[in-house]
């Protein structure tokens, strides 16, 4: 995988990027916000691992700024493990949270489960309340109106799967098991992601057209299957 990695303790760094390559990685270094934007702006990353704490331009807004080019798969390192700010990370666009200090071991097994993911890509299309909505698997795109949406990573798969079993209703814990299980998501950050989900289909929770939520149960997707494509 391509990954770049941002973090201004070079020794972290350093450690990390020395990791990845032994993996057989390609990985680019920043040590601030402002050198990571231009560096993903002139090229495209499977992965972008990033500290919050940066000179100058912070990792949330980092996170914001990335978010409005790529959808690459965002893991940040923090030292804030408060369960709230994880959440304010989450819906802002990340995929997954590392407390520091942190285990490399554990950031490379991310990346492998990972990899083994980016790997599986199924050439067909998904379509759904009259072409309104279309799930592109080979190309892991989100179609709204014939629009493109920006997705990241984790709400791509969530809305993925939830729309190919569209006949159960997938608990919080079930989604985490079956989706997140070697990530720290856990069953409020599952909220989040179908928060976001909505946000971006217009879909409004009182009235639903894709996600419906069951009540101290989870959630099922109910939009209605056009013919595939």
């Amino acid at each position: 995988m391509k990954i770049l990695v941002i973090e201004d303790h070079k020794k972290i760094n350093d450690l990390i990027a020395l990791y990845s390559r032994q993996d057989h990685h390609e990985v680019f270094q920043a040590f601030s916000a402002e050198e990571a934007i231009s560096i993903a702006s002139n090229q495209a990353f499977d992965v972008l691992i990033t500290d919050l704490m940066l000179p100058g331009l912070q990792g949330e807004e980092l996170i914001k700024q990335m978010r409005l080019i790529s959808d690459v798969y965002i893991i940040v390192l923090s030292a804030k493990s408060e369960i709230k700010h994880k959440i304010d990370v989450i819906s802002l666009g990340a995929d997954d949270y590392l407390t520091k200090p942190f285990s490399v071991e554990e950031l490379m097994a991310k990346l492998k489960n990972l990899e083994k993911r980016l790997k599986i890509h199924t050439p067909v299309i998904y379509s759904f309340n009259q072409g309104e909505l279309k799930i592109n698997r080979e190309g892991r795109q989100i179609f709204y109106n014939d629009v493109e949406i920006e997705f990241t990573r984790n709400e791509y798969e969530l809305l993925l799967y939830l729309s190919i079993h569209k006949n159960r209703v997938f608990s919080r814990d079930e989604i985490f098991n079956l989706l997140f299980k070697d990530s720290d998501a856990f069953d409020r950050v599952i909220d989040a992601y179908v928060k976001n989900i909505r946000k971006k289909l217009y879909d409004h929770p009182q009235h639903p057209k894709y996600i419906k939520t069951f009540y101290g149960t989870g959630y099922q997707f109910i939009g209605v299957s056009d013919d595939q494509l």
